[in-house]
Order: C-alpha cells, then sequence, then structure tokens
C-alpha cells in the first residue's frame, strides 16, 4: 500500500503556522514525526490526523489530501488496514471547502471498495461532524464556514444513494424523525439511507415535527419503528414528555422506539426516559443491527 507522507513544509502549510512551529510541536512530542538518514523530519498521515484531531487544528482547504480520493488502490489499502481517520481528514478537508463533488467521491469510492455504510457513516462521516463542531465551539471555524461544511456534508451524503444498492422491499417500515426542538438532521439523513438500502420503507418526518403529531402518524400507519434522533443534550422534563407521547403510541400495536444520538445523554437515558424506549445505538452499525434482527419481524408482534 501506498503510505501518505509529508513534509515539514507540507504540514506546515496545512496548519497555516510557520515550519518553525512544526519542528518546535515535534521537539515538544505533541506530533510524531519520524527522520530520514539525512535528518530530515516527515510525517505520516495517521500521526497528523491525530494531532489535528486533538488540537482542532483546520488544514488550509487547498493543501490537505483529497486528491487521493481518486486513488482507488490507496482507498482500498486504508480500508483493508482500518486506517480510516486518513480517510475522514480527506472528508473534513472537502467539507470546509465546500466541495461537494470531492465528497459525493470519496464517499462513493470507499463503498465501491467494500467499506459498508455504517462504516462509513461511524469512521468518516460522524468524525467530520465532530471535527467541525469542536473547530467552531473553539472559534477557530466561522459560524458560515460551519454551515458551508455541514451543508456540503448533506448533501453529499445523499447522493451517495444514488450509488448504493438496495435490497428488495423486506416489508419493515420505519418512521424517522428528529427530537421536537432539534434542527439539526444531517445523521438522520444518514440513517435514512441506511434503513433504505436494507429494503425498509421509511416515512421521513425530518426536524421540528412535534411529538404529538409523530404520535399521530404512527398511529395511523403503524410502523414496526420509529427511529428518534436527537444531535443535541435535550431538557430531561421536555424529552420525558416527547417519548411518553411516542412510546404510548406505538406500545398500543407493538411498535418499537429506537433512540440515537449524541443528544441522548447517560443521565437521559437512565433516568428522565428509562422505560419509554426500547433501544438506544450509539452507532450506525447498532442501527444497523437493529434492521438485520428485526427483518422478519410483523407489525403488532414483539420480540
Amino acid at each position: 500500500m501506498t503510505e501518505l507522507i509529508f513534509t515539514t513544509k507540507d504540514v506546515a502549510n496545512m496548519l497555516r503556522v510557520d515550519k518553525s512551529t512544526v519542528k518546535r510541536w515535534t521537539d515538544e512530542g505533541k506530533l510524531k514525526c519520524f527522520r530520514t538518514p539525512g535528518g530530515h523530519r516527515k510525517f505520516r498521515a495517521e500521526d497528523l490526523s491525530q494531532f489535528m484531531a486533538e488540537y482542532n487544528y483546520a488544514v488550509s482547504p487547498t493543501d490537505f489530501s483529497p486528491r487521493y480520493a481518486s486513488d482507488e488502490s490507496i482507498i482500498r489499502g486504508m480500508i483493508a488496514h482500518g486506517e480510516f481517520n486518513v480517510l475522514d481528514s480527506v472528508c473534513f478537508s472537502g467539507a470546509i471547502k465546500g466541495s461537494k463533488d470531492e465528497l459525493v467521491k470519496l464517499f462513493s469510492e470507499a463503498y465501491r471498495n467494500g467499506m459498508t455504510l455504517p462504516a462509513i457513516f461511524d469512521e468518516i462521516f460522524r468524525p467530520t461532524i465532530k471535527k467541525i463542531s469542536n473547530l467552531h465551539q473553539s472559534g477557530k471555524l466561522q459560524a458560515a464556514e460551519k454551515q458551508l461544511a455541514l451543508t456540503t456534508l448533506a448533501n453529499s451524503v445523499v447522493l451517495l444513494s444514488d450509488v448504493v444498492t438496495r435490497r428488495a422491499p423486506n416489508g419493515i417500515e420505519a418512521i424517522c424523525a428528529m427530537v421536537e426542538n432539534d434542527l439539526d438532521d444531517l445523521e438522520l439523513k444518514a440513517l435514512i439511507i441506511l434503513l433504505e438500502s436494507q429494503g425498509a420503507e421509511v416515512l421521513n418526518l425530518g426536524a421540528g415535527c412535534p411529538a404529538d403529531s409523530i404520535a399521530q402518524l404512527a398511529q395511523i400507519k403503524q410502523p414496526h419503528y420509529v427511529f428518534l434522533l436527537a444531535s443535541a443534550p435535550q431538557q430531561g422534563d421536555v424529552i420525558a414528555l416527547e417519548h411518553q407521547t411516542i412510546f404510548g403510541s406505538l406500545k398500543t400495536y407493538g411498535g418499537k422506539l429506537i433512540v440515537g444520538g449524541a443528544g441522548y445523554t447517560s443521565e437521559l437515558l437512565a433516568h428522565a426516559i428509562a422505560g419509554a424506549y426500547d433501544r438506544y445505538c450509539s452507532t450506525f452499525k447498532e442501527f444497523a443491527g437493529v434492521h438485520f434482527a428485526k427483518a422478519n419481524l410483523k407489525k403488532g408482534i414483539s420480540s
């Protein structure tokens, strides 16, 4: 496999600092490097990616490695060796540039070279969202830049559905929505693509749909599942009432309420909404596992 190696000048350009700063970071042990026989510092992509994630450094939009996203053999090797941190750095670079085409190509090539949808979403998509959020919170990314990056991610993941192989309909029906006061439906878009790729019929209520409306639609359609996501921490009393409304509607006919997202803290799960949901999924792999486990479930029959 071709390994991605960068010089001190490359790293300085990416992180918008002087070469002396890069050298100081290596001397202090913050940034790993190795030296050539001639004594020159060289940097592996995985070490650089780890440094950027730990210290919330943005890359220069023109310098990091989206060009590698078109190299099928490199992507295949990264997937085989589990070097997903390099791929999520490529994704991050494309997102902050607003380059939808680069992200679509990256996602598509990763999928075509054997990376599953849950892995793409867990190992590339989610880490990129986290990096963008961290940079914004630390003041290194302006609100408009954050919005551009997240919108680019959203558009790219939707376009990924064009290349995803879908199984034949399996009779599973699901309603997908964000919790009522959460307007960030980026991960919801990815979840819908995942469910539909497995043959499920999905009704997407998106963000901002009241709990009463979700419960009413569940009574009308009687789906096997309602998937409810929260991207940001929620007020316990508010989300408890929301869960009681939806969960109570589902229990009248045997439906399941599956929840996920960073907004579901351990405190919420253990106390505020305890007993008012069927399963919490912390990863897209776990979401996929719920779906696989219930592939033959008939409406009205619990398992």
